[in-house]
């Protein structure tokens, strides 16, 4: 492998690079020569997170891209990036309390996975713990947000844990939304164009706070997009007011199996199989794996719009004996609940 300074790259194809780092430093480095400005600009690239706590220094990782190229950033690698650990946790990204956490713009895809994103503090605009702006042309352009814990980011402005802008495919899944607050979309928010398609499928959000009074947990937004939400619970959040999720009312939003308190604006035809007001009986209070009580077990559709996740948050298969649970744990014991065994 060649290396320049403390990162390692390696050409995995003709048009793709691979950079495994180690520090905050190398991190920031890898961005930046991947995106506009870099010597890898005008091919795919994809840097690998080694185990470790990256924090910010002054402000957010940051990349930007106008070349059409894809971005892929991946935690839980191991120090040599040659084997990955799905355990949340392995590889975060830390504000330090004091700046944004990650900031992406690019025309090409995004793909964000495997990482924890946490204690932003941020007053610019709206993302304190990431930003995605998607800044093409093309509404197959794609931004995968996948297996990601988001915790205790704290945005003056709004939308405290993940905000993702312009034009594409969105896909939000398998992610822990918890401990995040900004005056309005504490948790997340998407602000698409018309064209964009929004896929919220198998999260978990819970303990946000609003600081605002009557404002939203999750903003789906956009002039003309469609958003499908599938298997996601919304529980226990805070604020005067608050309510789960927010429709802005320009876009068709479908709800289908899934577990929250209250939304305003108006679903879209096909809405079906909800659980509202429905305790989900998390395990504790910083324990969002479901009890074996739990009324979201065994809940969720196995075919949700943009397809079922394979695996959950933390690696495991993502439906067990037929069955899919609501939420971003899966219960791999469930098939045992009721006394049956398979054989």
């Amino acid at each position: 492998m060649l290396a320049i300074g403390a990162i390692c790259l390696g050409a995995t194809a003709a048009t793709a690079k691979t950079y495994c780092v180690h520090t905050a430093a190398e991190l920031q480095a890898a961005l930046t020569d991947a995106g506009s400005s870099g010597t890898a600009s005008n091919q795919d690239n994809t840097v690998r997170i080694a185990p470790g706590t990256f924090t910010t220094s002054g402000a957010a990782f940051s990349f930007g891209s106008l070349s059409g190229f894809s971005l892929t950033l991946e935690g839980g690698y191991n120090s040599a990036c040659s084997s990955q650990d799905a355990t949340p946790g392995v590889s975060v990204l830390d504000g330090g309390n004091l700046t944004q956490v990650l900031s992406i713009q690019s025309k090409g895809d995004i793909t964000i996975r495997h990482l924890t994103i946490q204690n932003a503090l941020y007053n610019g605009s709206a993302g304190g713990g990431a930003a995605i702006a998607m800044n093409g042309a093309d509404p197959a352009t794609l931004a995968i947000f996948d297996s990601n814990v988001v915790r205790n980011n704290v945005d003056g402005f709004a939308s405290g844990g993940l905000t993702v802008f312009g034009l594409g495919t969105v896909h939000i899944e398998n992610n822990l939304f918890t401990g995040n607050s900004s005056p309005a979309a504490a948790a997340f928010s998407t602000s698409m164009n018309d064209g964009s398609t929004i896929y919220i499928t198998n999260n978990t959000i819970s303990a946000n706070t609003n600081t605002g009074s009557n404002n939203m947990i999750t903003a789906i937004g956009g002039g003309g997009a469609i958003g499908h939400v599938s298997n996601t619970v919304s529980y226990g959040n805070h604020g005067t007011g608050a309510y789960d999720f927010y429709l802005s009312g320009f876009e068709q939003v479908d709800f289908v199996h899934d577990a929250y308190t209250s939304i305003t604006g108006a679903t879209a035809p096909g809405s079906s199989g909800n659980l509202i007001g429905t305790d989900p009986q998390f395990v504790a209070a910083d324990n969002f794996h479901l009890r074996s009580t739990s009324p979201l077990l065994r809940a969720g559709t196995l075919t949700p719009a943009g397809g079922l996740p394979v695996v959950d948050l933390e690696g495991n298969p993502r439906s067990v004996a037929g069955f899919v649970d609501i939420g971003a744990y899966e219960d791999t014991d469930v098939i045992f609940a009721n006394g049956f065994d398979p054989g």
